[in-house]
């Protein structure tokens, strides 16, 4: 029997592995520290509590310096609980990248701003985006960036004891936020870059180019750390279809994505692109920057797992397509049995596939995530009799 890592590796090279592995993109407090046993950080209680939301606000810099210190525990338990639960690979984050202007709100080192949330067990979730704190390229000019320089040593940093711990176990892929072309848009937000885009060519240009240049820096220090993959994440495309046509797409990212694929290959890593949305206008350009695989093809985008197989299956390991709105949510158990079996026949003949659930979701259920992987290891062994 394989183990995990030669599993993972087999299916992204686009062979057949002992059998179809699993991938873990679970990055739910609640979730993470069910499997472990453990009690998480009370930081949903110190947002909600009237006492101690009078201190943030008063001293944001402080739980700023709190939340980001916990960021690398958080990293370690995370894979800590993929391992005890038995999957063969995990997209591990690593984002001490946060600011507290008050116990609302959040900024990054980006310029992007957030509300704050907490989940039905009163912890943080992922904060959600409302908007970029940058109207035009002097404010850019002008921004604080010690925060970004100092990213790279930081996750290196990070990832190394979880690499040195748990790297024999697992095939652990590295990521952070955010993506070249959610870096570019947001802090601008859309409607504004867009305008950019068009007239402010150069500037653009430069701009991408920095986030190109911080992006092969961040490979970089997960390579000298040990990780043997990079989990790219970069949301592209609606459930109607790409952002960006992908004439631009490659216009302004297609240099940057060959760029950081050819590194991670250089440093002997393996590199994947995650997108949520419909991404079929994509997927060929994504095979030829060079990625070892693409991760969400998600079904509720209209994503088929056959059509991908057939357009992309020969160049690229597929990751993904099992449902988080329901399939994971509260499906019963026949269901999530049947949604593995379907996906294994339609992306696993031949190698090349990988189980995964299409993102991280508050309402996930540990349960029918145990069920995917049980599943999984019960249909998916090679040759497939499917």
């Amino acid at each position: 029997m394989a183990g995990s890592n030669e599993r993972v590796l087999a299916a992204l090279e686009l062979r057949e592995p002992d059998r179809v592995p699993t991938m873990d993109v679970n990055e739910e407090y609640s979730n993470i520290y069910d499997i472990l046993g453990k009690r998480p950080l009370p930081l949903g209680f110190l947002i909600t509590n009237r006492t101690s939301k009078k201190v943030i606000d008063r001293a944001g810099s402080v739980f700023s310096y709190f939340v980001n210190r916990s960021m690398s525990d958080f990293s370690y338990d995370r894979t800590a609980a993929s391992v005890k639960f038995g999957y063969d690979s995990t997209w591990v984050m690593y984002v001490p990248i946060w600011r507290f202007p008050d116990s609302n709100t959040a900024t990054d080192i980006y310029g992007r701003r957030y509300d704050l949330v907490v989940d039905k067990r009163g912890n943080i979730g992922t904060p959600m985006y409302r908007g970029g704190l940058f109207k035009s390229p002097a404010d850019w000019d002008a921004w604080d960036k010690k925060d970004i320089f100092r990213y790279p040593e930081r996750a290196n940093r990070a990832y190394a004891p979880i690499q040195k711990d748990f790297g024999d176990r697992i095939f652990i892929m590295g990521s952070f936020l955010y993506g070249l072309f959610e870096m570019s848009w947001q802090p601008f937000g859309f409607e504004r870059w867009a305008v950019l885009l068009r007239r402010e060519k150069e500037f653009m240009r430069r701009y991408i180019k920095f986030y190109e240049d911080f992006y092969c820096m961040m490979v970089e220090a997960m390579a000298d750390a040990g990780l043997p993959g990079i989990m790219y994440s970069d949301d592209m495309a609606y459930r109607s279809g790409p952002m960006l046509s992908p004439r631009l797409m490659d216009e302004f990212f297609g240099g940057a994505f060959r760029r950081i694929a050819e590194t991670a290959h250089k440093l002997g890593m393996k590199i994947v692109v995650h997108s949520d949305g419909n991404v079929y206008p994509l997927l060929e350009w994504y095979a030829d920057c060079g990625f070892d695989g693409v991760h969400a093809l998600e079904p509720t985008a209209g994503v088929e797992l056959s059509k991908v197989k057939e357009m992309v299956g020969d160049r690229m390991c597929l990751l993904g397509n099992l449902d988080v709105t329901h399939t994971l949510v509260d499906a019963s158990k026949d269901e999530v049995f049947e949604a593995v079996r379907r996906s294994i026949e339609a992306a696993g003949r031949g190698g090349g596939y990988i189980v995964a659930p299409t993102n991280s979701h508050p309402d996930v259920s540990v349960e029918r995530l145990r069920w995917m992987v049980e599943a999984a290891r019960e249909y998916g062994r090679y040759p497939l009799d499917l």
